[in-house]
């Protein structure tokens, strides 16, 4: 039985500011670091197989200080856990889009899985086919494996069990900066253990929602 433990990296300036960040190389903020080094709490004395990670800064460096005993040359790292190229958005907050750029991204929601996200060159589909190849070529077939990535890569692994969300919205899969989700593959059939726990951050219970995405309505 594996299990693998996905990792959401902590906050960056662009998060706050809600700019997409897509494949842009953004290194964390100090609550962003604050946020890693609560979860290494949370993981101290948990034995995993296997360290993995996006090779974008800011999953590295909540690899790096959520899990200080491990040795960077030890985290393994593969590019197939970048987060979703966001195209004409990335950089950008939604109030910075025309409004034909807006139209645009609205567009899109209606066919995620078989249009390319505008400008960019990825559809939900190809992302989710990138994500199962990272796994499915895990050597381990048992154990615990963790792996710090971002909040779309999660989500489409969720979604991909779950079943994709409806025309009629309901996109949003809760997922905090440094929250944790967990699943159980038993002879290859999924089960999603915890979903964003969020436990090593003091009063997470208060903070807002993390996700926005805007133009799904």
């Amino acid at each position: 039985m594996l299990e693998i433990w996905y990792v959401r990296h902590g906050s960056t300036d662009w998060n706050k500011e809600k700019r997409w960040q897509g494949n842009t190389d953004i290194h964390l903020n100090e609550e962003g670091r604050a946020q890693a080094r609560a979860l290494a709490e949370n993981l101290r004395g948990v034995d995993f197989t296997e360290v993995w990670s996006s090779d974008l800064s800011r999953c590295l460096e909540t690899a790096q200080l959520a899990l200080p005993h491990v040795k960077f040359e030890n985290v393994r790292i593969d590019p197939r856990l970048r987060e979703i190229p966001m195209g004409i958005v990335e950089g950008r907050t939604w109030a910075e889009l025309s409004a034909q750029e807006q139209k645009a991204i609205e567009a899109w929601w209606s066919e995620p899985y078989r249009d390319v996200f505008p400008g960019a060159q990825e559809s939900l589909q190809d992302v989710t086919n990138r994500a199962e190849a990272w796994r499915r070529d895990l050597k381990p077939k048992e154990g615990r494996v963790i792996a710090f990535t971002h909040g779309g890569i999660i989500r489409t692994i969720i979604w991909n069990i779950v079943g994709p969300p409806s025309r009629e919205r309901k996109w949003l899969v809760e997922l905090g900066n440094t929250g944790v989700v967990r699943i159980r593959y038993d002879g290859g059939y999924p089960s999603i253990i915890s979903l964003n726990d969020m436990s090593h951050i003091k009063n997470a219970w208060e903070l807002p929602p993390a996700q926005n995405v805007p133009g799904s309505r």
